[in-house]
């Protein structure tokens, strides 16, 4: 996977200029013209409503006749997608988050539409990992920290760091409960790859954790001082930890032993009763205007052409320039985890039972 990384932002320096030159994308009007006798699109999706609102208003901007519901939610949106489809429920059009291995069930169980977008010509390789599935966004996952209870001398700059910190931390530091997220769960088996040899450092940090299913709640918890620190946080949070106000309480790192980098995967379902209006959706989001807007709230865009005035905080290309690929773990769509995923659920569960 690095070597198509490597080969990707080789490309992406090269043909810069040469992608965003390209003659503006005209939507086909079939779909357009369909998508005026269907009812709003529904999107399933891991992102909270303030990162959803600058690509919406773009959406709207260019389609105000499609009514977009958007929802939060945890591992459980697939669950709720599955009961739904199999009763012929509305349900979502678009499902937009992280989670490889249910993602790769998603796609084995023949329910992501091999939709082909006018802006693939304009996406890496890498950010489209199975047939219709794309990426939305490639998101860094951070370490944070509450500096009233960590004192600067003490800052972690790493996950080795923290697990240094963890005997002196009983239940102050937190994390994805990977045991009910497939995304915490995914997160954990990367590193665990990533660092075949230092699973006492998942252990350290578990037994002083007390785990959360939304990194949300987490930030929230490091700000107030419930918690001390967090591993793993997304980086759709940095721009909450870059405020002035939340600078003078938490500090946050890439970690320097391996940042984790998300694809988080966007697709149409095979059960969207409004299919040509998800497919504008998703042609949105995967341009560069779409990946610009989803950026204003932290977001982080992949594609080429985006350059860092364009964003207001990170893109992947200056992820990369700042701490060298070698220091990026890319969670990638590892079907090992499918078969191991029990296995390795119980491991996680035992490094993160509290020990008398």
């Amino acid at each position: 996977m690095k070597s198509i990384l490597k080969l990707g932002l080789a490309l992406s320096m090269t043909l810069g200029g040469a992608l965003s030159s390209r003659a503006e994308i005209v939507d086909d009007p079939a779909v357009v013209e369909a998508s005026k006798t269907e009812n709003g699109v529904l999107v399933y999706s891991n992102l909270e409503p303030e990162f959803w609102e600058p690509v919406l208003d773009l959406f709207a901007s260019k389609y105000p006749w499609i009514k977009v519901e958007t929802t939060n939610m945890g591992g459980d949106l697939w669950e709720k997608y599955y009961a739904e489809s199999s009763t012929g429920t509305r349900t979502a059009d678009m499902i937009l988050t992280g989670g490889a291995d249910r993602w790769l069930e998603f796609a084995d169980k023949g329910e992501i539409v091999d939709y082909v977008s006018p802006h693939t010509p304009d996406l890496p390789e890498w950010s489209r990992p199975l047939p219709g599935l794309y990426s939305a966004s490639t998101d860094p996952f951070i370490i944070a920290y509450n500096k009233f209870l960590i004192s600067e001398d003490k800052a972690p700059k790493s996950v080795a760091d923290i697990a240094k910190l963890a005997p002196e931390l009983k239940g102050k530091i937190s994390t994805y409960d990977a045991a009910a997220n497939p995304l915490g769960l995914t997160l954990y088996w990367e590193w665990n790859k990533a660092h075949p040899d230092e699973w006492s450092v998942v252990e350290a940090i578990g037994a002083a954790s007390r785990p959360e299913r939304s990194a949300g709640t987490i930030r929230d918890k490091v700000l107030s001082g419930e918690y001390a620190a967090g591993v793993f946080l997304s980086g759709v949070n940095i721009p909450r930890l870059s405020k002035p106000e939340a600078q003078k309480v938490a500090g946050w790192a890439f970690p320097a032993d391996g940042t984790p980098l998300v694809l988080r995967g966007l697709a149409l379902t095979k059960a969207a009763s409004s299919p040509n209006s998800a497919k504008l959706l998703l042609d949105t989001l995967v341009s560069r205007d779409g990946q610009i807007a989803l950026a204003k709230s932290g977001v982080t865009p992949y594609r080429s052409d985006i350059n860092k005035e364009d964003v207001p905080f990170f893109s992947y290309n200056s992820i990369v320039e700042q701490i060298g690929e070698e220091n990026i773990i890319v969670v990638g769509y590892d079907r090992d985890l499918i078969a191991k995923r029990e296995e390795f659920t119980a491991k996680w569960k035992e490094a993160f039972t509290a020990k008398p």
